[in-house]
């Protein structure tokens, strides 16, 4: 099982998909950033992102190949197509895959923004404003995950939702 966490800056993709991976007896957690952070990084470089989802699917293969079967990925998708690129080299190592798109309010984005201190603070506020309307395009085009407004909820609250809604899936499949 693959779940994937998308959303824009400061939105909990990382803390959620934390929460989620602990969820599992036994799981991956893949952040998206962290293994894409490359140097130079260049935010729209086809190439960067082709690299780093080649390398997850990579990584899922090698833990699959060490027992690992339940893995959590967070990430910033831009568009379906780009979310379907990887979708398209996870398929066919675990076709059971589950995909989250994060929301929030704008005044609770900025809040968890600030509340994490770090120096590029301006950017980030910047960026996710960007992000979220680049998003909220590209779902009106395309499958980019399954909505979920966080603005009232606390990380375990998430983790729990997407947690029942993955389970409550395959319990209608048996």
């Amino acid at each position: 099982m693959i779940i994937i966490i998308n959303g824009s800056v400061g939105v909990g993709k990382t803390s959620v998909a934390d929460q989620l991976h602990y969820k599992f007896e036994k799981s991956v957690h893949l952040d998206g950033d962290a293994i894409g952070d490359v140097h130079p990084f260049i935010i729209y470089d086809d190439a960067r992102i082709s690299y780093l989802y080649r390398t997850l699917a990579l990584l899922i293969g090698f833990h699959q190949q060490n027992g690992y079967r339940c893995f959590v990925i967070n990430y910033v998708f831009e568009s379906a197509e780009s979310l379907q690129d990887l979708l398209d080299l996870l398929t066919p190592l675990d076709p059971d895959i589950h995909t989250y798109w994060l929301t929030c309010s704008e005044a609770e984005q900025v809040r968890r923004i600030r509340g994490r201190g770090r120096d590029e603070i301006n950017w980030e506020l910047d960026r996710f404003i960007e992000l979220y309307k680049i998003q909220m395009a590209a779902s009106q085009r395309g499958f980019i995950g399954k909505q979920i407004d966080t603005s009232d909820m606390n990380v375990a609250e998430v983790a729990d939702e997407i947690w029942e809604d993955v389970f409550a899936k395959a319990e209608s499949f048996e």
